[in-house]
């Protein structure tokens, strides 16, 4: 059965503060949704929340660190009297410095990319699950990118986290197939954001789209039918299809 996103639904997104992670935000507040929105900088989240609240959402804005893995029991105890469960739990995360060849790269450079890109959003859905578990149904998105598909070169770390999230999404599938919360991935494409312009300094960002395309497709994600994105790892094109 389809769902709706409606004032009754909550959502975290992180990266919140900027690119797709706020493009999400927002167009979860014109669905009159629940945001509870995570990044570092706490200027740009009470943005985020002006503009969901705009939209006609509300928003929780939690100023978090993702790399401080510590905390994410902290988190869990904080939220889990504060709201009765989560329908989604959608990472946006991100960071890029700079492509260069493997043989070049530093060794913390390269634990850092595996860190915000692969371990953090396995352990922050690892400690979310309690509140998924409560909703009667939840999607919990992977952002991905076309590295899933395509052997590209002086990505580094960033393509190998990456390329594994494909596999993340099918390995909580097969551990919770009978439960009634999703997992997928989802390659947004290229999108006008700060990591674009860094990784491709040499092309127009004028000539890719802005992430508010894409935002639409991390929707559908969490309104269509299970059997469509559970443990699924799906492109932009595939999820606007649905």
């Amino acid at each position: 059965m389809t769902r709706v996103i409606n004032d009754k639904s909550i959502v975290m997104v992180t990266g919140a503060s900027a690119g797709l992670g706020r493009a999400v935000c927002v167009s979860l507040g014109k669905m009159g949704a629940n945001v509870i929105a995570l990044a570092r900088n706490v200027d740009a989240l009470a943005e985020t929340q002006d503009l969901v609240e705009q939209a006609g959402g509300r928003c929780l804005c939690v100023p978090f660190d993702l790399l401080e893995f510590d905390a994410y029991g902290k988190l869990f105890l904080r939220l889990k009297d504060q709201i009765p469960h989560l329908d989604g739990l959608i990472h946006c995360a991100g960071s890029l410095q700079y492509c260069t060849p493997m043989q070049y790269v530093k060794t913390d450079d390269f634990r850092a990319m595996l860190d915000i890109h692969l371990t953090a959003p396995n352990m922050l859905t690892q400690s979310m699950l309690p509140l998924i578990r409560r909703a009667e149904e939840a999607t919990v998105v992977f952002t991905s990118c076309e590295m899933l598909d395509n052997d590209l070169p002086n990505w580094h770390a960033y393509g190998l986290a990456k390329r594994a999230l494909g596999y993340a999404a099918a390995m909580w599938h097969a551990e919770h197939a009978d439960k009634a919360y999703r997992f997928v991935t989802i390659d947004p494409g290229r999108m006008r954001t700060a990591l674009f312009r860094r990784a491709f300094m040499g092309m127009d960002p004028m000539e890719v789209p802005g992430p508010e395309q894409a935002a639409e497709g991390f929707l559908r994600m969490l309104t269509a039918n299970a059997d469509a994105v559970n443990g699924k790892s799906l492109k932009l094109e595939d999820a606007l299809g649905l």
